[in-house]
């Protein structure tokens, strides 16, 4: 099955013991069922979706990411088995796989932000080890590859989730520099995180293929018809690449052992981390939680600028012959920072992961140029939703009908679906709401969760148990159009920063809809 020789499970079963676990821990029957699945059946799309269908909660997360900004469909997909037509089964399957296994491991652990950061980091490793099947053209089955990888570091989730005091133990004496092998022998009295990894998997009924991908230095492959062999140092390498960048080491001597195998240098391997957490970030409010807690943007943006750091320093004699058209760009870009009331970019509120900084920086870039305004409002959304961080953004504008002026609901992004965006509709007659008052004054307001009176009838369905944002948008003191914005209840309230963010890209749609009109 591997390598090295596995434990007895009586002495696994002995340290789970003294943990007071008493037995093994179980895997949920719906992620065994979506692991068993193949793709061997011609009524394997049915069997996903009816496996999938069984938990609702898993139903919503996955057609969620699939109607996310990822995909670009560009129409929305209502059922499983449309999704799976669309986009495919492998894709669907190993969606679904990641999801339910990652709120499964969440749901039983005490330490939300190690366990998060932990799981995340197994995502990202997936994902990357899915494309790198596709795109290098490996001999190897993607589904196939996403799953190995995922839970390449299985012995090491479940001492974190399961045994958390034995993780930190083993945690300080890594930071002390130990290796983390020899950590770990100490601290489980000669076990290592593969032989428990091996052992859970074997109690789970995981193929042989999982237990053998979990070799932390397989051997290179044979030859090009090696499966067995690439997909170890896929499952491997995907681990270890997003290990380094989420601790900073570096990453050269990673890829002198790997970069002739996969046919990758320094500059793709940052470009793949950097689409592997692009795709991961829709996938569930969760894995956003873990990708703030690591840090990614930021790590990425300094690796970005190590390898872009060369090719700079080349290209210093080209920058100072710029032509005029890039000097006026310069100061186009000024312009709308000074419009906006910001002198540098430095100083605009940033995130743990500066993903608001990015987003920020992207908008700027785009009001410089000719934009599509629907396009514009989908980009401006992503920003509140992804870098801010709420569960829904959905931005409306106001119809003025023959006989009313009503509130419709335009766009949304987040814990919404395309009829929840339909059904957001609000009559603007004079009244004690909160959302004709705040149109009316111009005026940003916070609501909190359930407050009475705040909201007709017809939007409690939409409102309940919902801390409620709303920043309307205001020509010359006039309004045409809100920005709704919400969180769960219990989730914590924003910091001065993040409504200065959030009133930010409220400006940015003001000028946007300031510049088309000066255009016409």
């Amino acid at each position: 099955m591997t390598e090295t020789s596995p434990p007895s499970s009586g002495k696994l079963a002995e340290i789970f013991t003294k943990m007071n676990m008493g037995e093994l821990p179980a895997m949920s029957h719906n992620v065994q069922e979506l692991i068993a699945l193949t793709h061997s059946s011609q009524s394997a799309g049915y069997e996903l979706s009816k496996v999938i269908l069984k938990d609702y909660s898993l139903t919503n997360k996955v057609l969620q990411v699939v109607n996310s900004a990822f995909y670009s469909l560009g129409r929305p997909v209502n059922s499983i088995s449309r999704a799976v037509t669309i986009i495919g089964f492998d894709a669907v399957r190993d969606l679904a796989t990641g999801i339910a296994l990652f709120e499964d491991f969440v749901k039983n652990g005490v330490e939300k932000e190690g366990i998060s950061k932990l799981l995340t980091r197994s995502f990202l490793s997936a994902l990357q080890a899915r494309d790198l099947a596709v795109e290098k053209n490996l001999n190897i089955v993607p589904e196939e590859a996403f799953i190995c990888a995922l839970l390449h570091n299985l012995g090491k989730i479940i001492v974190c989730i399961y045994m958390p005091e034995i993780s930190r133990e083993i945690e300080e004496k890594v930071a002390g520099g130990m290796s983390e092998d020899a950590a770990t022998r100490q601290v489980l009295e000669g076990l290592t995180f593969e032989q428990i990894g091996v052992e859970v998997a074997t109690f789970w009924n995981l193929s042989d293929k999982v237990c053998a991908s979990m070799n932390p230095n397989p051997p290179e492959p044979q030859n090009t018809y090696d499966a067995l062999g690439y997909l170890k140092n896929v499952a491997n390498f995907s681990n270890k690449l997003i290990e380094h960048v989420c601790e900073e080491k570096d990453i050269d001597g990673l890829l002198r052992q790997y970069g002739e195998m996969l046919s990758m240098n320094l500059e793709e391997a940052v470009e793949r981390v950097n689409k592997t957490v692009d795709a991961s970030e829709d996938i569930s409010e969760s894995i956003r939680y873990g990708l703030a807690k690591l840090k990614m943007r930021s790590r990425l943006r300094g690796l970005e600028e190590a390898v872009k750091a060369p090719k700079t320093a080349r290209k210093k004699k080209d920058k100072s012959e710029k032509v005029s058209g890039g000097e006026e760009a310069v100061r186009e870009k000024d312009n709308v920072l000074e419009e906006l009331g910001i002198q540098e970019l430095e100083e605009l509120p940033t995130s743990p992961d500066k993903s608001i900084n990015d987003f920020i920086h992207d908008i700027t870039e785009t009001l410089m140029g000719p934009f599509n305004l629907n396009d514009f409002y989908i980009n401006l959304l992503e920003g509140l939703y992804r870098g801010i961080g709420f569960d829904r953004v959905l931005l409306a504008v106001i119809s003025v009908q023959p006989t009313r002026r009503v509130l419709v609901g335009r766009f949304g992004l987040g814990d919404i679906d395309p009829a929840g965006i339909a059904k957001f509709e609000h009559d603007l007659a004079p009244s004690d709401y909160v959302i004709p008052k705040s149109l009316k004054a111009c005026k940003d307001m916070a609501v909190p969760p359930n407050a009475p009176g705040a909201f007709p009838e017809s939007l409690k369905f939409f409102v309940k148990d919902r801390t409620v944002y709303l920043f309307p948008i205001c020509l010359d003191d006039k309004p045409i159009g809100l920005i709704y914005l919400d969180r769960k209840k219990g989730r914590p309230k924003l910091d001065s920063n993040r409504i200065k963010a959030t009133r930010l890209f409220r400006d940015f749609a003001v000028m946007a809809i300031r510049k088309l009109r000066s255009r016409k």
